[in-house]
């Protein structure tokens, strides 16, 4: 997991962090997936906007919900990876 945490570190582009967001959610099983698609949401990240709604649907819908749920550490892992990602995007926006 670090090494995924390094390679948002080293990002110098938003479409570099997007990048890595889509290949380490491409890893998550659609069984691990389903308490965040619910069956119907689409999970790929191609954009920052789509960063920051899986993000969303992680953090807010379902990582934290249920804390006793099963499902949950895994998901609470998926969802600090994209915080970081969102908060990277967010410095190289900033950056002149």
């Amino acid at each position: 997991m670090d090494c995924w945490h390094r390679r948002i570190e080293g990002s110098r582009t938003e479409a570099e962090v997007v990048g890595s967001a889509a290949d380490f959610i491409s890893l998550w099983s659609p069984t691990e997936l389903s308490p965040v698609t619910k069956g119907w949401r689409p999970v790929a990240i191609k954009s920052a906007d789509d960063l920051e709604r899986v993000k969303k649907w992680v953090i807010e819908d379902v990582g934290y919900a249920v804390p006793t749920a099963p499902e949950v550490a895994p998901l609470r892992e998926l969802g600090d990876y994209l915080w970081h990602a969102s908060t990277r995007i967010r410095e190289i926006r900033r950056s002149p």
